[in-house]
């Protein structure tokens, strides 16, 4: 694999998509014909190490590289990976896996236990957001070369949602874990060949995948792209084939064009405003509630996403699973007692906040701009600071107390559990509650619906009185792309695979 070192400027980027829409033109359907699918993204690359995973371009780079033991399929049932089988004993406290055999690595290392091993031990020595999801194993051990049994000692009966995840993704033992952040040695479907940071990574199919006749296209390009507009038109003049993540406000001008489609899916994925609950004036609960009360939901769901998607009421629970508890929600949209809790608060003649934002995925800054409008007249005054999308959640996620964030969907226990724990990875709002705590240790060894309701809609209560983060909204999941795309299905997470797509 080459690598550079680059920038991707707006400027240069809409350069290069007009000097590829010319390439086009004089070349006809060369990339259909060999097969290449140009998926454009955000600029925001971290690293490719997949416990270590943030932003979007490395996230999907693994997904492409490398597999997880099971995978979560668009209609969410579960698909053996690099896991054939799968069975828990009977309090859920030993999980024993049957591994695929005569699956190798990139570089040649044949597919083991010792490798499923190497991988989530791993997760928990560099503090992976994984590790907060999935309660750490007393022991994982290699039945056999293709047999590994993970031991927990207590109930563990969420095991499976946890596993599916992208920090899953199983990288090989032999390999030197620095390597890991600028290179790929996955199992999956394609090989990474080259990567210029900030422009584009390209892949090769894995002639050596384990399963049979896929990928169905023979290289891939990742174009990043650094704003939805160019990301809109480079796909609409054909010099990319796909969009990931395409923003709402696309939408329209993607379907109205004769050659572009856009596929729209439910999900669980959600936005929220987080706050730094250690930090002035967010560290006083009062604020958090005026704040939340300042919240107009229905306005964040029509000028942010055009009505798309669904009200949230600050979980990350969706109304529709069984465990939703409808006894718990945050107060309507209210500007008069937003003024009152500010007063209680020491702010009578209200409050300045800065609020800081990016186009790095989903309506982030229309909603920004929606809640700023909506705010005002209970006395908070937003300033709104749109940083670039390039590293976004390197820089600015979890490093400054205000911040506007999205989030792919999740099953209760990890919606709650990769974000709300004392010390969890991705704490974004570094909040902190025994009982929190408490009651997912409890959740873990809940099999019966009846005690997950009860144990989760306690857990509700407290999220939802404490605020330590505003969710609104909902949000679907959009995937803009050219009519002849075939096979590619917005993910309920909000992630993408690529092992199905093909041209018609």
């Amino acid at each position: 694999m080459r690598l550079m070192n680059g920038s991707a400027r707006l400027l240069m980027m809409i350069a290069l998509v007009a000097a590829m829409g010319m390439l086009i033109a004089a070349c006809g359907s060369d990339d259909e014909a060999s097969g290449t699918l140009r998926i454009g993204m955000v600029a925001d690359y971290d690293t490719l190490d997949p416990p270590k995973l943030l932003g979007l371009p490395g996230t999907i780079t693994v997904e492409a590289t490398y597999d997880v033991l099971v995978m979560r399929n668009p209609d969410l049932t579960l698909q053996p990976m690099l896991a054939t089988s799968w069975e828990p004993n009977a309090d859920a406290s030993e999980w024993t896996f049957k591994l695929r055999e005569g699956v190798k690595f990139a570089h040649g290392k044949e597919f083991t236990a010792e490798d499923v091993i190497f991988t989530f031990n791993r997760m928990f020595e560099v503090d992976s957001p994984l590790a907060s999801v999935m309660a750490k194993p007393t022991d994982i051990v290699a039945v056999d070369d293709y047999t590994v049994r993970f031991e927990f000692g207590t109930p563990n009966v969420v095991l499976l949602d946890s596993i599916v995840k992208y920090h899953a993704h199983i990288t090989p033992s032999d390999v030197d874990p620095a390597r890991f952040a600028l290179e790929t040695f996955g199992t999956g479907p394609f090989r990474m060949t080259e990567l210029v940071i900030g422009e584009r990574a390209v892949f090769e199919r894995n002639e050596d995948y384990w399963w049979e006749g896929h990928p169905l296209v023979d290289k891939m390009e990742y174009i990043f792209l650094t704003s939805p507009e160019a990301r809109a038109e480079a796909l609409k003049a054909g010099t990319i084939d796909v969009i990931f993540d395409l923003d709402i406000a696309s939408i329209q001008t993607i379907e109205d064009h004769p050659d572009t489609k856009v596929i729209v899916a439910p999900s669980g994925s959600y936005m929220n405003l987080a706050m730094d609950v250690r930090v002035a004036p967010f560290d006083n609960i009062l604020v958090r509630k005026a704040l939340q009360a300042a919240t107009d939901r229905e306005a964040i769901l029509q000028g942010a996403q055009f009505g798309r998607g669904g009200i949230a009421y600050d979980h990350p629970i969706t109304p529709s699973d069984p465990v939703f508890n409808d006894a718990c929600l945050p107060p309507d949209y209210d500007p008069e007692l937003a003024k009152r809790l500010l007063a209680e608060a020491g702010y009578p003649d209200g409050i300045d906040v800065t609020l800081y934002t990016a186009t790095a995925g989903a309506a982030m800054v229309e909603m920004a701009t929606v809640f700023k409008e909506r705010a005002a007249p209970a006395g908070i005054n937003v300033e709104i600071v749109v940083v670039t999308e390039e590293n976004y959640w390197a820089d600015t996620w979890m490093q400054k107390p205000f911040t506007t964030v999205w989030w792919g969907g999740r099953p209760p226990y990890e919606g709650i559990s990769v974000v709300y724990p004392t010390g969890a990875a991705w704490g974004e709002s570094f909040y902190s509650n025994a009982r929190v705590d408490e009651l997912l240790d409890i959740a873990l060894g809940q099999g019966e619906l009846a005690d997950q309701i009860e144990t989760f809609g306690e857990l509700q209560c407290i999220i939802v009185d404490e605020v330590p983060r505003i969710i609104p909204v909902f949000r679907p999941v959009s995937l803009g792309m050219r009519n002849n795309v075939q096979g590619m299905e917005p993910l309920w997470d909000g992630t993408m695979s690529v092992h199905r797509v093909y041209f018609e």
